[in-house]
């Protein structure tokens, strides 16, 4: 299981759900859980089902730069739509070269994205 600091996970004994505050490499396989009221506990990495992921809330650069990737890919997929056209392409490879030229943005924008998220823990 990979868990980062702020996921949102439930213990399975009681059903208690709480954020992952610490992760003890010194203790096997605890996660220090924070509870609501302002408390934490320790519980085994078998005993916790992941509820939900932490992620960074979007910041204005970084919604900037979603917008500026998204206006160069949909450029880029024009350009090499129009450029197949113009050399005589079928339709299919029209549309093949315009999801190729947009997704060659968008992966690499989502790999940039991924690298500088949160760190994940394998527990």
């Amino acid at each position: 299981m990979r868990l980062a600091i702020g996921d949102v996970v439930r213990d399975r004994t009681d059903l208690v759900i709480g954020t992952v505050a610490r992760i003890d490499y010194n203790a096997p396989r605890l996660v220090l859980m924070h509870v609501p009221g302002g408390f934490y506990r320790p519980v085994a990495v078998t005993d916790l089902e992941i509820v939900r992921r932490y992620s960074k809330p979007l910041t204005a650069k970084l919604r900037l730069a979603a917008v500026l990737v998204l206006v160069i890919a949909l450029l880029t997929a024009y350009v090499a739509a129009h450029s197949v056209q113009l050399l005589g392409g079928s339709w299919l490879l029209m549309f093949m070269a315009a999801l190729g030229g947009y997704q060659m943005h968008e992966i690499a924008f989502r790999l940039a994205r991924r690298l500088t998220g949160p760190r994940r823990f394998r527990v």
